[in-house]
C-alpha cells in the first residue's frame, strides 16, 4: 500500500450528519462501571469451528464522510491475528454493503458468520443506531437488522464506530431491540467517541489477541480500544431474559464459550443491559 503522503492524524468515527437527539422517559438500561480484570493469556487451539468476516473501508463515495486513514490496517490485522485459529469467511470493502448487514441478503452478509468486524463513521439517530455505508448517503440502520435469526447466524457484531451504543437519550433499547431480538448475543461499540489515527491502528489486532486468549469480550474490547493519545469513550452491551441473565452474558461471555450462551429470541429479550467507558 502506498503510504505516501497519507494523512496521519486522528480522525473521529462519527457521521457527518446531525445527530438529531431528544430526550424521552427511562429505559432498562444498566450502566455497570469500569472494573479492573486480568485478561487471560495463551492460544487456543483452531478446533470449534468459529467463523468471521470483516467491513471496512477507508474512503467514501465523492468524499461524503472523512476518510479514515488507519482502516485498512486496524481490520486486516484483526483478519491476520485472528485467521491463526478461526476461519475467515469475508473480508468486504463497504460499496453497497448495506443489504448485507440489515439481513436482506442472508446468503452472503453478516448471518454467515459467527462474528462481525465492522469499521466505519457510526451515530445514534432518533430511530436507529447508523453505519456510513461507502455509497453517497447510504447508512446501515438498527431499526432495519434482525441479527442471528438464522439457525447458524450472527452471534457477535464488533464495530469500531462513534456513538452506535449511545443512550443520553435513553433510546438505546428502541435503537437495538429489534435487532438482538433476532438472537445476535453480543455487541460492541462506543457510547461516545472513538478515533482514527496511527496509534489506534491495532486496535483490531489487538482484540482478536485478547479474544484468542480467552478474555471475556467485554474486557478484551476495554483493553483494545484503550489509547495513550485518543481518549476513546468504548461501550459493550448483550441482552437477556432478565437483569441477572443479561449481566451474567455481558460479564462473562468469550469468544470461546459464546455458544454456551442460548439465544434470547423475541419475547425472550425482555433486557438490554450495557458496560461504557470513558477517556480510555
Amino acid at each position: 500500500m502506498n503510504r505516501i503522503g497519507k494523512w496521519r492524524g486522528l480522525s473521529l468515527l462519527c457521521t457527518t450528519t446531525a445527530l438529531g437527539l431528544t430526550a424521552c422517559g427511562p429505559a432498562e438500561v444498566l450502566d455497570a462501571q469500569p472494573e479492573v480484570e486480568a485478561a487471560a493469556t495463551g492460544q487456543v487451539a483452531q478446533t470449534l469451528g468459529r467463523t468471521f468476516g470483516t467491513f471496512c473501508t477507508e474512503s467514501y463515495q465523492n468524499g461524503w464522510q472523512k476518510t479514515l486513514s488507519e482502516s485498512h490496517e486496524r481490520c486486516s490485522w484483526f483478519n491476520d491475528e485472528l485467521n491463526d485459529t478461526d476461519t475467515q469467511s469475508f473480508y468486504y470493502n463497504l460499496k453497497g454493503a448495506r443489504p448485507f448487514l440489515e439481513n436482506s441478503l442472508d446468503s452472503s452478509g453478516a448471518e454467515t458468520v459467527d462474528h462481525v468486524f465492522l469499521n466505519t463513521h457510526g451515530g445514534a439517530w432518533s430511530d436507529g443506531a447508523v453505519y456510513a455505508m461507502w455509497d453517497q448517503g447510504s447508512l446501515a440502520n438498527t431499526k432495519n437488522m434482525r441479527l442471528g435469526d438464522e439457525s447458524t447466524g450472527l452471534s457477535i457484531l464488533s464495530t469500531y464506530a462513534c456513538a452506535t451504543l449511545y443512550n443520553g437519550d435513553n433510546k438505546l433499547i428502541s435503537r437495538w431491540a429489534n435487532t438482538l431480538r433476532g438472537g445476535l448475543r453480543f455487541v460492541t461499540g462506543s457510547w461516545d467517541k472513538l478515533y482514527d489515527g496511527i496509534t489506534t491502528n491495532e486496535v483490531g489486532e489487538d482484540y482478536a489477541d485478547e479474544l484468542q486468549g480467552g478474555a471475556t469480550i467485554r474486557y478484551a474490547w476495554r483493553d483494545a480500544t484503550s489509547d495513550w493519545h485518543a481518549d476513546q469513550d468504548p461501550a459493550v452491551m448483550a441482552s437477556g431474559t432478565g437483569e441477572s441473565d443479561c449481566l451474567s452474558r455481558l460479564k462473562n461471555m468469550k469468544w470461546t464459550n459464546f455458544t454456551n450462551y442460548p439465544r434470547r429470541v423475541d419475547g425472550a429479550v425482555t433486557w438490554i443491559c450495557r458496560t461504557r467507558w470513558s477517556n480510555l
